[in-house]
Order: C-alpha cells, then structure tokens, then sequence
C-alpha cells in the first residue's frame, strides 16, 4: 500500500470496505474466498498502479482498478518468478521481452494473462497476419509497447465508494497526474495514443486526435477488439493504416 493513502483506507470511511489478508494459505482458507460478493479492496496483495514501460509504451489503456482473482495471492506468494515480474514492474525495471509482463505465456496461469490475451487475442491475430509473424511474436511485440494505468492501484472484483473516498487518495491523485504530465503530452506530440475505457470525467481526459474515450455500453464492456474503438486506434496507430476487419 502507498504510506500516504493508510490514513484513509486504514482509518477513514473505506476502512470498512479493505482487507488485509497476508500469504496464499490464509488466503484460501478465509470464508469469503473466491465469493461472487467479496467487494473489499484487497491490501495483502501488491498494488498494479500500472503495468508496462510507461517512459517508452505508445499506447495507453486507462482502467478503473486491478480485478482479483484466485490466482493473484498464489501467483505473489507461491511463485517468486512472479513476484519478482511485478516487482520489476513497480520499480518500472522493465523485462527487456515483455515490459507488459502479464502477457508473457509463462504467466498463462495467471487471471491477468488470461484477461488481457482474451481481451487483445483478435488483435494481435491481426498484427500477426501484417507483420506476418507468429500470434507468439505478434503478442510480444504488442507487449512492447502497451502499458495500462489504473485509477485506483488496489485488487477487487468490485467496490463501492460511498463516501467519495477515492478521491482523497494520494494514489488517486498520482495517476491522474502521471496522465496529464506525461501520457497526454505524448499523445498530443504524436507519439502515442490513449484509450479510457473506464471512468472517462473522473480521468480528466477531454477527446482529441490520438484519444478515445468509452462511454455507456463501450465502457461496461471495455472490449478491445478490432472493431471496438480501442482496437481499430491500437492497429491503426501500429500498422500505420485503418485496419478495419
């Protein structure tokens, strides 16, 4: 957990709504594990405020927050590769292969790879169709120069922010921050594009060239397919051209 943000999430109104379990056993052996109603924010487990290379990625995906899943407590307590991957990854110690390390295939076990592979897999099918390279090399490549950023750096499958607490998080305030000093200059300079897929006003990102902003329906299902509007930015921003399948 950032230091700065205990205050709040220890103490404050979103006390009620944070859990702190430590270690893979304790993990599945609480009541709760793996029930559909568990909305706690998970404090046991690393914070992902981003993944990837964000000094060199050129497309940015802006997120709500980390989902969770069974996998997330084994993977950090159980597979020091792992750890030691997000790790790297908070330290922006970036892996030369896959910056992007939930999709390098030795994390295939892992909720995040399955997520993001499913999510981005009809794309890379396409980047691996015009490179004409493997769907393997397509999908690292890709991992080269995605990064994504969250709003709130804490697992869950969902919360409630009764109270409006997020918004006096530090954390909260850094990611916003990060975006707007540096994501936004790059995208407006050309050099990468941005895709908001959750919470768009609370972002503060306003549409222009190089920004694609969901809302309603594409924001509920944040589908990144070739024919989403993420998907066609991403492969016309990589291919050069209007890739529409």
């Amino acid at each position: 957990m950032l230091p700065a943000d205990e205050g709040e999430l220890l103490h404050g109104p979103a006390a009620h709504h944070t859990t702190s379990i430590v270690g893979w056993r304790a993990a599945h052996r609480e009541p709760d594990f793996g029930a559909l109603g568990d909305r706690r924010l998970h404090l046991g487990l690393l914070p992902v405020p981003f993944v990837g290379d964000l000094r060199r990625a050129s497309v940015y995906i802006l997120l709500l927050n980390p989902g969770l899943g069974a996998t997330d407590y084994f993977g950090e307590y159980e597979v020091p590769a792992f750890r030691r991957a997000s790790l790297q990854n908070l330290k922006q110690q970036p892996r030369r292969r896959y910056p992007f390390f939930v999709l390098d295939p030795q994390f295939a076990w892992h909720g995040g790879f399955q997520w993001w592979n499913q999510k981005l897999s009809a794309v890379i099918a396409v980047l691996a169709d015009r490179w004409n390279v493997s769907f393997a090399e397509a999908r690292q490549r890709l991992a080269q120069k995605l990064a994504c950023i969250e709003l709130l750096p804490y697992h869950s499958t969902s919360f409630a922010d009764r109270g409006h607490w997020r918004e006096r998080l530090p954390s909260v305030a850094l990611a916003k921050s990060f975006v707007a000093s540096h994501v936004l200059p790059r995208v407006r300079a050309g050099k990468a594009i941005v895709i908001v897929t959750r919470q768009a006003r609370q972002w503060s990102v306003s549409p222009g060239r190089g920004v694609v902003l969901y809302s309603g329906g594409h924001a509920r299902g944040a589908h990144l397919t070739p024919g989403s509007l993420g998907g066609r930015a991403i492969l016309k921003h990589l291919l050069g051209v209007d890739a529409r399948i």
